[in-house]
């Protein structure tokens, strides 16, 4: 049959069909295939294994940095020179808030919402021999700040506890007039800076120490423990003392269980008459030893009289401002301890302009120490 053209006259011719593969020849491209299949999933597999392997070591290796990280980090919290450490190291958002809303931090005081410590006045003691606390070099006289007119007005030492944590509510502290008295807990962020920022603004300077408390309250990093031994109580204390500078003395913080154990609070105590520090017995427990044990081992001591925030509200703040006043009318002089609460801050910031129109005389902690035995 004649081939069909196509519309250029050339013909349309079939192409030939292509002869059949010879036998054996799909089976053996099927082999071939398969083992190149083969070949290469293996090939995979010792890949991924080296993978894996090389990949483990170098995990391993980066996960023994961070051990090792993590156990220097954990000796640097209990080194004894920077107990900071143990502070969190996350820096918290700057806020006005509750020192209690603040997460990892302590509370303020070991008493349930409602209660309230009782105010404290002195009986009369024995004064020590002006001769015998006139040795030059008392850290407690070269910290503290300069006050002449201890005889002609009743003295009022306001101290502010928990210094240092809640920084916006610290600097409004420091800024308040005064001379006001500091306490600065020893694990505050960038404490050296603020203690030196609340000196400039002429506040005298404390280490608030913390001790164990009755309850479950936590004072913080590295407290002083009724169930340590006597070396982990003077490492710590050591700790605290050496964590920033130019401060007249130590107070307690928290430390209503600790303060009652005198084998603890004359080491405490030693370490404070070595370094020529003074002491305040906040007095968060009425069978406090500590302004007795401070008596014995001559270190240089006063004693709280009145809380002022125990029981926060503003008018149970300003009531207890009004029966410090009558304290100090008493005998002469009065301790007065407060925190950076909003309700503290705001009756402080009425109450303190008041002071010198009600013939009273804003003190540091050192000018009451002065007057309460009888030193110039």
């Amino acid at each position: 049959m004649a081939s069909r053209k196509n519309r250029t006259g050339k013909a349309n011719r079939r192409s030939p069909r292509s002869p059949p593969p010879p036998d054996g020849w799909v089976a053996r491209r099927l082999a071939a295939l398969s083992g190149r299949l083969r070949a290469r999933r293996w090939l995979a597999i010792v890949l991924g294994v080296l993978l894996l392997f090389g990949g483990s070591l170098v995990g391993g290796y980066f996960l023994a940095q961070s051990l090792d990280r993590r156990d220097v980090e954990q000796v640097a919290r209990e080194a004894l020179d920077d107990m900071r450490k143990g502070a969190p190291a996350a820096e918290p958002a700057p806020r006005y808030a509750r020192i209690e809303d603040l997460p990892e931090l302590p509370k303020y005081t070991e008493v349930e919402p409602g209660q309230a410590r009782p105010s404290f006045e002195e009986k009369p003691r024995p004064r020590v021999q002006p001769a015998a606390a006139s040795a030059t070099g008392e850290a407690w006289r070269r910290n503290a700040v300069p006050f002449r007119d201890l005889n002609s007005r009743p003295l009022v030492a306001v101290v502010i506890d928990d210094v240092g944590l809640d920084r916006p509510r610290s600097k409004r502290a420091w800024e308040l007039p005064g001379p006001l008295t500091m306490s600065f807990l020893p694990y505050a962020k960038d404490l050296r800076e603020q203690a030196r920022a609340a000196r400039a603004r002429g506040h005298e300077l404390m280490l608030h120490l913390p001790m164990e408390p009755n309850g479950r309250n936590d004072p913080g990093p590295n407290a002083l423990l009724v169930s340590l031994t006597d070396a982990e109580i003077r490492a710590r204390t050591t700790a605290a003392l050496d964590s920033f500078e130019g401060f007249a003395g130590v107070n307690n913080h928290m430390g209503s269980r600790f303060t009652t154990f005198r084998p603890g609070m004359e080491t405490v105590l030693r370490q404070l008459k070595g370094r020529g520090l003074m002491f305040l017995d906040s007095r968060t427990s009425a069978q406090s030893v500590g302004d007795a044990v401070a008596h014995e081992t001559g270190v240089p001591s006063i004693v709280r009289h009145v809380f002022l925030d125990d029981d926060e509200s503003l008018d149970s703040v300003r009531r207890k401002l009004a029966e410090a006043e009558a304290i100090a009318r008493r005998q002469g002089f009065v301790v007065v301890i407060g925190h950076p609460h909003e309700s503290t801050l705001v009756a402080l910031a009425e109450w303190l302009p008041t002071t010198q129109g009600k013939g009273l005389a804003l003190a540091p902690a050192t000018a009451v120490l002065r007057k309460r035995n009888g030193w110039d």
